[in-house]
């Protein structure tokens, strides 16, 4: 029996009794130019402060006595250089002494009788340790307690349940886990209750960071962030007092390992847009910039578990086409493989895999397929055949590590006695470490290294209108079965994915897949997700929890326990790399795959998983309350520094919200479906995804009208605004500010956005979006004050009057409509619809600039950011180019400046197009670079070589066609007649 266990919320609670304390500090130590502080107590105990800029600082809590600070390695954190400081203390003579120490921006109070530490800026306390009971341990557990205003709110966390974006009073456990429809009752206590609307519950992805927000009568008054740096289980407990009196303070801590945790408060000083994105901004520099995808990533995407032969993958292909839906990507589950092996297709379902990638790439789409982290044991590959057999399809990533046959297999769990050696055709060692250790082992009583044996169960395959769904059931032959069954899964081998070699290993197994076309990749049982077998007996879906794997922290063996959140950022980070590795590699110049953009959608990962992945949410059920937690889920993996995030649209698993589709299988019901699709086509991970062994079909076009009509609707729409999304994502890399925003990141000075952030956003900063995530037809919507908004038509046909800001409207939503307003003044890009992102080919912007009522002089901007879109030019060359555009109200018009920033990238489209909406009159004058244009007819000037205009009466607006031929260019328009800027209310809302 292990020694480790999960350990429930319940369970750990440091603010209860027989937890020790630091207690009386004996002993202080500066070094560092004073940006390191240590403090001793009586017994050998210390805490390392360390300052790490103005505004943040680094904690470190070993419960040993006489600890090792020296080591610095983290699986997140990548930069702890986050600004210049300069040092300052002085002690005051009050009980015992307290160290004042100053930053420049910061005022910090360490407390020696007894230790506990304050935070203060412009003479306020933003956060501060609970006194004298603070930082405490218990055997390996370390916890920090500190206080929680009744003015704070708490939101980060990464993906957690819940349709509340705050997660005050809410006790949260972070350990990856594979919670199908987030309803596993084995890991909440027994008085709770798990499932999509519960917070409490584990989830796929482990992100220990919280941005806590301090809220003022009308604004926000600070944000600071706290991030937990610990990758055993950890806890965060923000004032609920469901299992013990929290009332004022919250808690955070780890059940082994260090308590090494980063405080970062929010400034301006730095040129950051408010206190809460400076906090995003310094949490971002910490653990290292996100990946900028492919364009093609952003676009609508198709997956099921069920796509199990290249017949049934293309037809899905030519269903989306013939039906007009914009979409990218195609997801193939593991129905791709060759009889469960990773890295592999099957020939019998897919074959020529090269000659279907490349029709599919002809047609647009970008093809994933499923990588788990196991390597199969079962000797047979679809055809039934092992190694020595005459026609045996080989399994290089296995065979040349295991000499696996059915002799040497045990027939339940094909698992050989002892660890056997590399064979001849391996490169040597694959590591410094012992051969065995290429795979995670265990040991005998006799201490010998055995391959520790993982079992993965892909489900069962059902029976629908009198026969297998998946016709290819017999090409899943095992020792146990060699006819096959239909219980769908494998055994097999876990690599320790710890050791960089090993990593390389894993990287390197994709080459294949690359070579054949493959563009994405979908990682998948990151947790990773097990069933119990004869060799793992552990009560959760993960590896057992005492089996060693290698830490690169401590560089030594660790129970898994204490390093579980780690494997999924070790296998999300081997496959980036691995990648990244291939497509550099001189062999392949020429090959589709050169120098393309690496793009992984993860299942799981760790904090710092953003440079490397975006993820999706795992296994949604198809209910209400899913698409409730749709909205907070994302925004809330937002503010956690990982801006691509999405859940499975319409739902993974059946649910409540399924209803009976020719009497056994089972699909979205319609309503629930078309709600789901048309909010998500404002969120940045949009992939429609179903389990097709127990659903029939989860496509639109498959839907009677007018489901495939509304949904293509907004699909449109998200492709016309892919510009608008794509930008956001390169600001993301440079800031860490996330696609989709929670209002108060826009808004900070309107208190009243928090009482509707769990079901509105923005995409960016100008576009608010409320989509209907009930039941309900009826809703209403916020506008932020101090601000004009306009219902958005990407069409740009005549603006209706404005609304005023600062209230709340009473929308009513049918099925085609999701309610969308753009900020007076806005510029917004929008492209021409295409069916999908072509790299190669040109797809022409037309800039909406938004009439606004601000006074004369008052500027808004918007940053373009262009590339090919696809390649890794961008980062290697500096290819790309920033053009800053800026837009400023004149006493009879406006200036407009396109300067280009940064112009190492020529773009396809040698021109733009430039609307100035809610223009009443075509008495305009309309000057460019200094040169007056007449005005011209809307045939002529889409047809014209040079810069013109037209004026679009029936819808109020004057439209310009710019030759993209000069670095700076200047527009000016002047009316005679301005749009009427009057707020009134519209037709289809009513004032709540």
């Amino acid at each position: 029996m292990s020694q480790f266990d999960f350990i429930q919320v319940n369970e750990f609670q440091p603010n209860l009794e027989g937890w020790n304390q630091i207690g009386a500090i004996k002993e202080y130590l500066f070094s560092n130019n004073n940006k390191d502080l240590l403090l001793i107590n009586e017994n050998g105990y210390q805490v390392k402060i360390s300052f790490l800029s103005e505004t943040a600082i680094r904690v470190r809590f070993k419960p040993v006595v006489n600890p090792d600070y020296s080591g610095n390695e983290s699986y997140a954190v990548v930069n702890r250089n986050l600004g210049n400081v300069s040092v300052n203390y002085i002690e005051l003579p009050d009980n015992g002494g307290t160290l004042h120490i100053t930053t420049g921006q910061l005022d910090i109070f360490v407390g020696l009788a007894p230790y506990g530490i304050s935070v203060q800026k412009d003479g306020k306390v933003i956060t501060e340790d609970t006194y004298s009971k603070n930082i405490v341990f218990s055997n390996e557990a370390v916890a920090n307690l500190k206080k929680a205003p009744t003015t704070e709110s708490y939101f980060g966390f990464g993906e957690k349940a819940g349709e509340i974006l705050d997660k005050k009073e809410n006790t949260m456990t972070f350990f990856n886990y594979d919670n199908f429809s987030y309803l596993d009752g084995g890991v909440v206590p027994d008085d709770n209750t798990g499932g999509p609307l519960n917070p409490s519950s584990p989830l796929y992805n482990s992100m220990p960071y919280c941005l806590a927000i301090g809220k003022g009568e009308n604004a926000i008054k600070y944000a600071y962030g706290v991030y937990l740096d610990n990758v055993s289980q950890t806890y965060f407990n923000m004032g609920a007092n469901d299992y013990s009196d929290m009332d004022g303070k919250y808690y955070f801590g780890a059940l082994y390992g260090e308590l090494d945790y980063y405080i970062m408060i929010g400034s301006t000083k730095d040129g950051s847009q408010n206190e809460a994105s400076s906090v995003i901004s310094q949490y971002s520099k910490l653990t290292g910039a996100s990946a900028m995808p492919p364009m093609y990533a952003l676009g609508y995407q198709q997956g099921c578990y069920g796509y199990f032969d290249r017949e049934k993958l293309e037809g899905i292909a030519k269903a989306y086409r013939d039906a007009n839906i914009p979409i990218d990507g195609l997801h193939i589950d593991v129905d791709f493989q060759d009889n469960y092996r990773t890295f592999t297709n099957s020939e019998v379902k897919f074959p020529n895999v090269g000659d279907m990638f490349e029709n599919l790439h002809n047609e647009g789409f970008k093809c994933s397929t499923n990588i788990t982290g196991i390597i199969t044991a079962n000797p047979y590959d679809e055809t039934g055949k092992q190694p020595g057999d005459e026609g045996y399809k080989g399994y290089p990533t296995r065979d040349n590590l295991v000499d696996l046959n059915v002799n040497s297999a045990m027939e339940s769990n094909y698992l050989p006695n002892t660890v056997p050696p590399l064979t001849d055709s391996s490169e040597g060692d694959i590591s410094p470490y012992p051969q065995a250790f290429i795979w995670n082992t265990r040991y005998d009583e006799g201490k010998n290294p055995k391959i520790f044996m993982a079992q993965e169960s892909y489900g069962s395959d059902t029976y629908y209108q009198g026969k297998p769904y998946n016709p290819y059931v017999k090409n899943y032959p095992s020792p146990g079965h060699p006819q096959g069954q239909n219980n769908l899964g494998t055994y097999g081998y876990y690599m320790d994915l710890g050791i960089e070699s090993v990593k390389e290993y894993w990287g390197a197994q994709y080459k294949y897949l690359l070579s054949k076309g493959l563009d994405m990749i979908w990682q998948d049982m990151t947790c990773p997700a097990l069933v119990a077998n004869s060799d793992n007996d552990t009560a959760v879906k993960s590896l057992p929890l005492d089996l060693e794997m290698y830490d690169k922290v401590t560089n030594q063996y660790q129970p898994n326990a204490k390093i579980h959140n780690s494997f999924s950022l070790n296998l999300v980070t081997a496959t980036y790399e691995g990648l990244t590795k291939l497509k550099k590699d001189e062999a392949t110049v020429g090959s589709y795959n050169y120098k393309k953009r690496n793009f992984i959608i993860s299942r799981g990962g760790f904090a710092g998983v953003h440079r490397y992945a975006g993820i999706w949410t795992g296994d949604s059920a198809s209910s209400w309350d899913f698409l409730k937690i749709n909205i907070p889920e994302v925004l809330n993996i937002g503010l956690s520094g990982l801006p691509i995030s999405g859940c499975d649209i319409g739902g993974f698993a059946g649910g409540s919200g399924s209803v009976s589709e020719n009497g056994t299988h089972k699909v979205t019901q319609y309503e629930l479906f078309t709600r789901w699709m048309t909010a998500g086509a404002f969120l940045p991970w949009y992939r429609n995804h179903y389990d097709g062994y127990n659903k029939s079909f989860q496509e639109p076009f498959y839907y009677g009208e007018p489901v495939p009509t509304n949904c293509r609707k907004y699909i449109n729409m998200r492709y016309q605004l892919l510009q608008v999304f794509y930008d956001y994502m390169f600001e993301s890399t440079q800031n860490g500010l996330p696609i989709c925003r929670a209002l108060f990141i826009n808004e900070p000075n309107d208190i009243n956005v928090f009482n509707y952030a769990d079901q509105q956003f923005f995409l960016g900063k100008d576009v608010l979006v409320a989509p209907v995530t009930d039941e309900n037809w009826n809703k209403d919507v916020y506008l932020p004050n101090k601000n004009n908004w306009f219902v958005f038509d990407v069409n740009g046909a005549a603006l209706p009057q404005p609304t005023q800001g600062g209230k709340a409207y009473s929308w009513y939503v049918p099925l085609d409509l999701v309610p969308v307003y753009i900020r007076e003044g806005a510029i917004l890009p929008i492209r021409e619809l295409t069916q999908f992102v072509d790299a190669e080919k040109a797809n022409y912007l037309n800039f909406f600039i938004y009439p606004t009522s601000k006074e004369v002089n008052n500027v808004t901007t918007y940053q373009l950011y262009q590339d090919d879109k696809v390649s890794t030019n961008f980062e290697e060359e500096e290819a790309y180019r920033i053009t800053e555009v800026k837009a400023t109200k004149t006493q009879t018009g406006r200036n407009l400046t396109f300067n280009r920033a940064h112009n190492n990238y020529t773009p396809l489209e040698s021109y733009f197009f430039v609307s100035f909406l809610g223009v009443q009159s075509n008495q305009a004058v309309i000057t460019i670079n200094g040169k007056q244009l007449k005005e011209s007819t809307k045939e002529k000037v889409e047809k014209a070589t040079k810069n013109a205009f037209y004026y679009d009466e029936e819808n109020q607006k004057i439209v310009t066609k710019i030759i993209d031929n000069v670095s700076t260019i200047t527009i000016d328009i002047d009316y005679t007649f301005e749009f009427n800027m009057e707020s009134v209310l519209l037709n289809n809302a009513e004032l709540v």
